[in-house]
């Protein structure tokens, strides 16, 4: 071996800063990751931090350590030595590859496998891990903890709801309550009262005081979909409340403080609406602080066998059998365009479902048109009793109550409130 004062310094190439190292010792239990944020004494004696029970290794032989620019092993005065590649030294960075000598003890330095990232879990009902939707949720987290109104923008079907939700969930207000409010299903009539609230004999029929959709949000948020079919007359309003944060009952004149954040949503293109004038200026730039696309399936189309597997497990508890897809059925969704996206997918799956037993391929999902749907009717026409206005109505709303299964979910079908079909269903029958 060679004399101590043989030893030298070796600096060789820019260490490498951002990689992280270990040493193959050769033993049980893998390599011992190297920290850069510690020195790290190495030795025979018990006091080491990495004790090596070779002879020929010093009690306190050598240090490692990072600097800020690598790692770096110093000999620490050792009777037998610190080599780097045979070469004696006293300091030497260290690199992948390269062997360690201590004394007559060899090891291995590597690079120390990083553990992958853990992979976020999608919030509640988000099914996908397509790219564009991976973006999407990353928005969504991002705006999450701000206090600012956010728009969501999407097709029919894509789940803007659920975005909503996401955000909720996943900030500060998360304790508090989501009211959903869907502005395509209120008569124009009771828009003021439904946002707002009334105190009773505010207007006839007005038997008892109706606590609103702001003031039940209270340190909560507020979801207001379909926020384009908001009448003119109403915007305003909004606006005012929305800047003054406190609102007034229809009938009443005391105001109430409002702690809301505000989540609309709207397939429709808002810039034309407000170039038209059926929207306002003023009201969109305050609904829109922050913006978030939700993409349709026809830009995630690799997310429609995931959703597929999801709504099969959902259908499978709620029909109490198993529901099955064969690989040619899934194959076949995949390639196809569902302009309904999400909600058209799930009634595609359901309707197979409900009609056969067994695994679902390419024709029970998608069946071929009758002579009806041939000649031009739609596939999935409803056959409604002729009568007059109010008894076909009826019929039509039972029917689809009927082969939902229950009136919650075909208010869900039929994108509206429970509250509104039931209401339907009652006022029809009066």
């Amino acid at each position: 071996m060679q004399s101590s004062s043989e030893a030298t310094t070796l600096l060789p190439s820019p260490p490498l800063r951002d990689l992280a190292l270990a040493l193959d010792l050769d033993r049980a239990g893998g390599p011992v990751a190297l920290d850069p944020a510690r020195l790290i004494l190495v030795g025979s004696a018990p006091s080491a931090d990495l004790r090596i029970g070779d002879p020929t290794v010093s009690a306190r032989h050598a240090r490692i350590g990072g600097d800020g620019r690598g790692m770096m092993v110093e000999d620490l005065g050792s009777t037998n030595g610190t080599y780097v590649d045979g070469v004696r030294v006293q300091r030497a960075w260290l690199a992948p590859g390269m062997r360690l000598g201590l004394g007559g003890f060899q090891a291995t330095v590597v690079a120390q496998r990083a553990a992958p990232p853990p992979r976020l879990v999608n919030p509640p009902g988000m099914i996908g891990s397509s790219p564009v939707f991976q973006d999407m949720l990353a928005r969504l987290r991002k705006f999450a903890g701000l206090a600012q109104a956010v728009l969501l923008r999407g097709e029919t079907g894509t789940g803007k709801e659920l975005a909503a939700r996401a955000l909720h969930g996943e900030g500060p207000r998360a304790a508090g309550p989501f009211v959903a409010v869907n502005c395509g299903a209120i008569p124009e009539g009771l828009f003021e009262s439904e946002l707002f609230g009334h105190v009773r004999g505010a207007f006839t029929g007005a038997a008892r005081a109706h606590v609103g959709a702001f003031v039940r949000a209270h340190r909560g948020t507020l979801f207001l979909d379909e926020i384009a079919e908001l009448p003119l007359g109403l915007q305003a309003k909004l606006l005012r409340v929305l800047e003054t944060r406190r609102v007034v009952p229809v009938g009443g004149e005391a105001e109430q403080a409002i702690d809301v954040r505000v989540v609309s949503a709207t397939h429709q293109p808002m810039e034309r609406l407000v170039a038209e004038g059926r929207f306002r200026c003023d009201l969109y730039h305050r609904l829109s602080v922050l913006a978030v696309e939700v993409p349709g399936l026809a830009d995630r189309p690799g997310d429609i066998p995931e959703l597929l597997a999801q709504f099969a497990t959902e259908l499978a508890a709620e029909f109490g059998r198993p529901v099955r897809l064969t690989e040619p059925g899934l194959r076949a969704a995949a390639a196809r365009r569902f302009p309904g996206n999400i909600r058209e997918l799930r009634n595609i799956l359901l309707r197979a479902a409900a009609i056969h037993d067994g695994p679902l391929g390419p024709l029970e999902l998608f069946p071929a048109p009758g002579p009806a749907a041939a000649a031009g009717s739609p596939a999935d026409a409803l056959a409604v009793p002729r009568g007059t206005y109010a008894a076909m109505h009826r019929s039509l709303l039972e029917l689809v109550v009927r082969e939902a299964g229950s009136i919650r979910k075909a208010a869900t079908q039929l994108d509206v409130p429970r509250s509104t079909l039931s209401a339907w269903l009652k006022d029809e029958a009066a």
